[in-house]
């Protein structure tokens, strides 16, 4: 997601006459945009987190799997105290001299004479051909990707999570401003009103219809607060920190737009297709689980019994041929091909979807700026009524009433306008979120 916080931006008519309109409260106000909340939720969500222990975990497999490709080398000590075993020295037919072992019969006097056994070597494996191994790489690499777009996905979430919470308590922010101003009016109209009914110029009437339009509108402000701040804890919510008590939400980021018209598959669509690509590696793992092997071994080290220690190496080939594991790896290669179709159709209907949404933003987008045009013209009209009715009532051609129901249509009219402009915004922040 991409917040837009442009300060050198040219705010709209609505943003300069609410700043204009509450400039002493505004002074003091702490503006936090929705691009820092979204970098402090990744900070703190344990969700993101994890998915970032997830992706470690698969690039440890990846190199867990790759060690398969490269030689091994061990040592073994041993040693032993059994009977037998002697070094005999004996003449060949040939005149040579050499060392041989022997053990005396039970009958012999030598027979249960313990000897020390011991040897130390250092063994070597190294593969020349393994398609198991190599199969088993390739799954590896497969399930990072996999893991890798599933922290996409999850930062995805979050971050949606964020703009959606950050979209409602603007919009309950801008109507408590509204309802604010409208009972800061009425209390005004309420005191010029007592002055004329003290004068003897109004009837005393009048001043307790003024109280009940004024006590309205200090209850409707009191009720959009209590809105505004159930909104902002489920912000701090999302996010995972607390917001100051002066915390506000950045009203440029209605002026936001987006006219991209390319579009990517997104990270759920692309963590389905990796889940799906790995899949598929481990299946062909299973079934390569019958390819031969093919490794040098070798040795080298010392033998001895008791004082005598000789030479001891070997260097040779191994073929290793599996033959029969009754049936293990074709059920369990079948197995990773039902999931890899159930996730290739996962993936298919997710990009389905997502090119459904993206289609629904521009529609939102388009629909909420035709009735922003409307909105605008209509406020601009109640405006204007609303100083009509207050100068008839001035001259005494109207009574009260007609301006308390010009001030109720303009309040209902502004409130329909932040709405429409929500409305616009998440349009507009949901396609930033598909290009």
């Amino acid at each position: 997601m991409n917040a837009v916080c442009n300060w050198k931006g040219q705010a709209s008519t609505v943003v300069v006459v609410l700043a204009a309109t509450l400039a002493p409260a505004a002074a003091a106000a702490e503006v936090v945009t929705l691009q820092e909340l979204e970098e402090l939720a990744l900070q703190n969500q344990a969700r993101w987190e994890a998915a970032n222990a997830r992706s470690a975990q698969a690039g440890a497999d990846v190199d867990a799997a790759r060690a398969g490709k490269m030689p091994t080398f061990w040592m073994n000590i041993s040693g032993v105290v059994a009977p037998g075993s002697d070094i005999e020295r004996v003449e060949t037919t040939d005149g040579r001299e050499v060392n041989v072992r022997a053990s005396p019969t039970v009958g012999e006097r030598t027979a249960f004479r313990p000897n020390i056994r011991y040897e130390g070597t250092i063994d070597m494996r190294a593969p020349l051909y393994d398609g198991q191994t190599r199969a088993a790489v390739k799954a590896a690499e497969a399930y990072r990707a996999a893991a890798q777009a599933s922290s996409g996905a999850s930062r995805e979430t979050v971050l949606a999570m964020v703009r959606a919470s950050y979209l409602d308590w603007m919009a309950n922010h801008l109507l408590h401003r509204l309802a604010a101003t409208s009972a800061e009016e009425a209390n005004a109209q309420r005191e010029r009103i007592a002055v004329r009914v003290a004068d003897g110029d109004r009837p005393g009437s009048e001043l307790d219809d003024a109280r009940y339009e004024g006590l309205q509108a200090e209850l409707v402000a009191a009720t959009a607060l209590a809105k505004t701040v159930t909104a902002k804890r489920f912000l701090e919510s999302a996010v995972g920190t607390e917001l100051s008590p002066e915390a506000e939400p950045d009203a440029q980021l209605l002026e936001t737009d987006s006219k991209g018209s390319s579009s990517d598959a997104g990270w759920e669509v692309e963590a389905l297709e990796r889940q799906r690509d790995a899949a598929r590696q481990e299946a062909q793992m299973y079934r390569k689980g019958r390819a031969p092997v093919l490794a040098v071994v070798g040795q080298t080290g010392v033998a001895g019994v008791n004082e005598r220690v000789f030479p001891m190496y070997r260097l040779g080939v191994n073929l290793a041929v599996p033959l029969w594991d009754g049936g293990r790896a074709v059920a369990m290669a079948h197995a990773a091909d039902a999931q890899a179709s159930e996730l290739d159709a996962r993936a298919h209907d997710a990009r389905i979807a997502r090119a459904d949404e993206r289609r629904q933003a521009l529609l939102d987008r388009q629909h909420a700026e035709n009735q922003l045009a409307l909105a605008n013209s209509l406020v601009t009209v109640s405006e204007k009524r609303v100083g009509q009715a207050q100068t008839s009532y001035d001259l005494g051609a109207r009574d009260l009433e007609a301006v308390a129901d010009a001030r109720a249509a303009l309040r209902d009219v502004q409130s329909r306008r932040v709405q429409i402009q929500i409305a616009r915004a998440d349009a507009v922040l949901r396609l930033k979120d598909k290009d």
